[in-house]
């Protein structure tokens, strides 16, 4: 198990992340829906720990897990005290489950099958950016926690033929933030007897070769837009760019030219281990805007200037958003995790460093070469087209 270990000294809480680098996205026809369920069978307890909840709460901790594209997550927050007890028992619900039948099947039919994805869960905003995630990444965000159909047939066994190919060490990392050490932590995932080796998961492609989509939804006055470019690979870089272009006060999309044809803007970085996409949302005032909009982003683009003062600004901003994850607390780790592909970055020191070496010509130089029209999806959802 890949493990990251933040010391910091004084610290009164540890936050911990335990992922497995398998998500929804690694599912295929007929088991959509088995991560998402196998995250929550995790806390059902096992033989050792028959009423988990009940044992971390009595130190005040909370155990918490999601289901993501390409990884499971759990984590907790707990006194530095408690660490050495809460860490293990999360460790063995993990790596060393056994499931009672009819429990996983009152999970799955109260929990997973209700929790299953339609359009109308999102709000129109939600929903353009997962689809013009969908298009750039290549997936269906609509059977990420599986589908009905497929649900009701999922088996104990399935289930366990899942968490044997794809929880073991090799396949999982272990990040914790607080006043620890690296043995410290070490000893306890040993003593967890967490398994070596097994199947290293592949993502899941979903079949469609879109790079624009229209979603109707009937009654609305406005039209939300999101534009998507496809990253080939991590850099601080985009980091910057993300901020010069989106959504604060002195960002190029704040300008009059997008301001009076919008009544709101913003930029998102999203990152896989393989890849990532830089997302720029427009809540446009009208369909009728959605054009102007686009002539402006594109003439913007194509003749894209950082001057020296825009440049500082997006690089303090950054910064500023990593000592506020270093603050943040699990939350704060959370991002870290999500910001940081194949934990390239062993602490935030490490992270901001980075950022302070940047040069406004390598930020310019990616923008010339990916930002172009050729490389984009754009996602609408708007009253009509």
């Amino acid at each position: 198990m890949e493990q990251l270990v933040i010391t910091e000294d004084g610290k009164k809480l540890v936050h911990t992340i335990i992922g497995i680098r398998a998500g929804w996205r690694h599912e295929r026809p007929g088991e959509r829906g088995i991560t998402h369920l196998l995250e929550h069978a995790v806390f059902l307890g096992n033989e050792r720990h028959p009423r988990p909840d009940s044992e971390a709460a009595e130190y005040g901790v909370s155990l918490d897990g999601m289901s993501l594209p390409e990884c499971t997550l759990f984590c907790f927050t707990s006194t530095n005290e408690a660490f050495t007890r809460v860490l293990p028992t999360l460790l063995s619900l993990i790596y060393h489950p056994t499931f009672d039948q009819d429990r996983l099947e009152g999970e799955k039919h109260e929990k997973i099958i209700t929790a299953v994805i339609q359009e109308a869960d999102f709000t129109p905003w939600e929903l353009a950016h997962e689809w013009a995630k969908s298009m750039l990444f290549n997936w269906d965000f609509l059977s990420s926690l599986g589908t009905e159909d497929e649900l009701k047939l999922i088996t104990e066994r399935d289930v366990l033929d899942w968490h044997r190919r794809y929880y073991h060490g090799e396949n999982s990392f272990l990040v914790v933030h607080g006043d620890v050490q690296r043995d410290e932590v070490g000893k306890l995932v040993d003593d967890a007897e967490i398994p070596a080796r097994g199947a290293i998961p592949k993502a899941t492609k979903s079949g469609r070769d879109q790079r624009e989509v229209f979603v109707k939804r009937e009654g609305m006055r406005k039209a939300e837009v999101v534009y998507g470019f496809r990253i080939p690979e991590y850099g601080p870089e985009w980091e910057i760019l993300s901020v010069i272009l989106g959504n604060h006060p002195l960002s190029k999309l704040w300008d009059d030219e997008f301001s009076t044809h919008t009544y709101t803007v913003g930029s998102r970085l999203e990152w896989t281990p393989s890849c990532g996409g830089l997302l720029l949302y427009f809540g446009a005032d009208s369909m009728e805007d959605t054009a102007i909009i686009d002539r402006s982003l594109w003439s913007l683009l194509q003749d894209l200037r950082i001057d020296g003062h825009e440049f500082r600004f997006a690089r303090e901003t950054r910064l500023l958003d990593i000592w506020k994850m270093k603050e943040g607390g699990e939350r704060g780790l959370l991002r870290f995790v999500a910001g940081n592909p194949d934990l390239r970055y062993r602490d935030f020191d490490e992270m901001a460093d980075d950022v302070d070496r940047l040069d406004k010509r390598e930020v310019l130089s990616l923008s010339e070469v990916l930002l172009n029209n050729e490389k984009t999806v754009r996602a609408v959802v708007a009253d009509e087209g």
